[in-house]
């Protein structure tokens, strides 16, 4: 018996000491990130870099994997089914969490089969209309709404900025017709086109359109104004004050990724967000780097499920 006992603590001191000596050799192959969107859109442009910074960090190949469809959640159902190693992540964005008030199946539970590395990013959506459309100020669109009820059409491109669409019509008392598009740059894109009258989505993907003059940016969710659009008013400052709503992307592993492979992973993600030539990478598209430990990224996105699914009730918005 005692021989047994013996072995157990043997046993289970091998498995402590393990875990650390793993994390200090990682990564010995390739690391790659999948970006649940295709390429173009703001997760993209900040997977990229992230990839580019531990790759050169590590010594190491880092590569960004785009894997669209399935309602934003064919990646995090990939990586979720991935083997926990430490060689496979999500770059998820808010829309992991609102996919419960649109998916009545959900191929994964996130709060389960996914856990948090770190956050990367925080931003603000903007709200934006085709350049042809008269429209020039938030409340010109509510009072068109108001005017011509169904004749304007929104683009979304995942769960999370369809609810926040909604949001804004239940807020202002309108209602517009939605069309889902399977990516942000593809959305913003139609918005360009006038395939959609009015879109929303991140400064970061607005930036390039609105600088060419394709589309209007009529206001920005968040409390400040963004040094992107200094000029563009904030959604309280032009009528919605209760508009307000922030974006954020994080970095997720499988469930199961030992945890010194995550808190490596999660500490070189905060050195990234530090770097000045980072934060002026990413301030000049609109977004604010930040970091986190594992544990805030998990509860992160328990919260935002608790709260998508209580303001889909608000809006009506129900699983399909």
């Amino acid at each position: 018996m005692k021989g047994s006992i013996k072995l157990a603590i043997a046993a289970a001191a091998a498995i402590v000491t393990v875990a650390p000596v793993m994390a200090q050799d990682y990564p010995t192959a390739a690391v790659r990130i999948v970006v649940p969107f295709p390429p173009g859109g703001s997760t993209d442009i900040v997977g990229r870099l992230l990839a580019s910074h531990l790759g050169d960090a590590w010594k190491q190949t880092v590569v960004v994997e785009n894997r669209p469809g399935g309602n934003g959640m064919l990646g995090p159902t990939f990586v979720a089914r991935s083997k926990p190693d430490g060689y496979t992540f999500l770059l998820a964005a808010p829309s992991i969490a609102t996919a419960v008030t649109s998916m009545k199946d959900m191929p994964i539970n996130p709060e389960k089969d996914l856990e948090g590395v770190s956050q990367l990013i925080s931003t603000d959506y903007a709200m934006a209309v085709n350049a042809k459309q008269p429209m020039k100020t938030l409340k010109e669109v509510i009072d068109f709404a108001k005017a011509n009820p169904g004749k304007l059409n929104y683009g979304y491109f995942a769960v999370g900025s369809r609810l926040t669409t909604e949001y804004f019509s239940t807020l202002a008392g309108i209602k517009m017709n939605p069309v889902g598009y399977k990516g942000e740059n593809p959305m913003v894109t139609a918005l360009a086109s006038g395939e959609v009258e009015v879109g929303l989505s991140t400064i970061a993907a607005m930036r390039e359109f609105a600088n060419r003059g394709e589309v209007r940016i009529l206001a920005i969710t968040g409390e400040k104004r963004s040094p992107v659009f200094p000029d563009v008013p904030t959604a309280a400052e032009a009528g919605l004050p209760a508009f307000d709503s922030s974006v954020w992307f994080g970095i997720f592993a499988p469930a199961g990724t030992p945890a010194a492979i995550k808190n490596k992973v999660s500490q070189e993600i905060a050195r990234f967000t530090q770097k000045p030539d980072v934060i002026a990478k990413m301030e000049s598209f609109g977004l604010t780097p930040k970091a986190s430990t594992p544990e805030q990224m998990s509860r992160h996105l328990s919260t935002d499920i608790k709260r998508a699914v209580e303001t889909a009730k608000l809006a009506g918005i129900e699983p399909q």
